[in-house]
């Protein structure tokens, strides 16, 4: 039996990310329901940031203020952008639009500033990414439509491909880190300068008495903000040190393929054909990607 190659552990790493955040989704909101979702993301981001800058703050490696002043922005924008966007459209069609710009958006920032031509394969596989993620959005629209119409429509989705380029640009930026000896939890430490207090500001107004605090309360609340939150940033800087963004941002598509596995399986979930359709297309593609690179290895 042949052992993973660098290459494959990362994706594999990813794809294990994948499904805890989708796991942690949905545990998240059936167990949680109680806790708004800006106050879930300032705690586990807190609670992730506190665990890294305690045990992992030791693997700073060269000095590179450029790359971690745009791991730091890029972090905000992906997040204020997103929580933006779910303002304005469906989450199903923030999500798609998020997750299908990132293939495209770091073959070509890598074309722009390291010169790697995008081969013809990457291209092929970012436009049948794009193609699913239309499909998935179309989806959404045609089952519950916008939560905004006209250009507040669009502001969304302008916001959702933001985020999108905010997540490619956090890849890219940590992969520079890694590169200059950065270890992955040295990274989480130092990633959240400015997230935490943008989310600790829009926390402001939240009725904190109809939470319901409690012992166990708390204690499920850190364990999904564990599972769903600081396990898989650490698997995914785990992905991004044996991977190229590319490779990182195509796995990340698993996502609502990962999402549909399992909340979607349930008698209670209603799905349409487009929404297989835009599922199909995404595994498809997924697949010759992880196929081709198993060829080349």
């Amino acid at each position: 039996m042949n052992s993973l190659t660098t290459a494959e552990a990362g994706r594999l790493a990813v794809l294990l990310a994948m499904l805890m955040q989708a796991a942690g989704k949905v545990a998240f909101g059936t167990m949680l329901t109680a806790i708004p979702s800006q106050l879930f993301v300032l705690i586990s981001l807190t609670l992730t940031a506190t665990l890294f800058l305690t045990f992992g703050r030791s693997g700073v490696g060269l000095q590179s203020w450029k790359a971690l002043a745009v791991l730091n922005t890029s972090t905000a924008v992906a997040f204020l952008c997103f929580f933006f966007a779910l303002k304005l459209i469906e989450p199903a069609i923030a999500v798609a639009v998020n997750i299908g710009v990132g293939p495209l958006l770091a073959v070509m920032i890598a074309w722009v500033f390291s010169g790697q031509r995008p081969t013809a394969h990457r291209l092929v596989v970012c436009a049948g990414i794009v193609a699913g993620c239309a499909v998935l959005c179309l989806s959404a629209f045609r089952g519950s439509g916008f939560a905004a119409s006209g250009n507040e429509a669009w502001l969304g989705l302008a916001a959702a491909a933001a985020a999108g380029i905010g997540t490619a640009l956090i890849t890219i930026s940590s992969k520079r880190l890694v590169e200059q000896g950065w270890k992955s939890g040295a990274i989480l430490a130092h990633r959240f300068y400015l997230v935490i207090p943008i989310s600790l500001f829009m926390s402001l107004g939240v009725d904190m008495d109809a939470v319901g605090w409690s012992t166990d309360v708390l204690v499920l609340l850190s364990a999904i903000a564990v599972i769903a939150v600081t396990v898989p940033l650490y698997l995914l800087q785990f992905g991004i040190r044996r991977c190229d963004p590319y490779t990182v941002t195509v796995t990340m598509t698993s996502l609502p393929i990962l999402t549909f596995l399992v909340e979607g399986l349930s008698p209670a979930y209603e799905w349409s054909v487009l929404t297989a359709a835009g599922l199909a297309i995404l595994t498809g593609f997924l697949l010759v990607d992880i196929g081709r690179a198993r060829r080349g290895a």
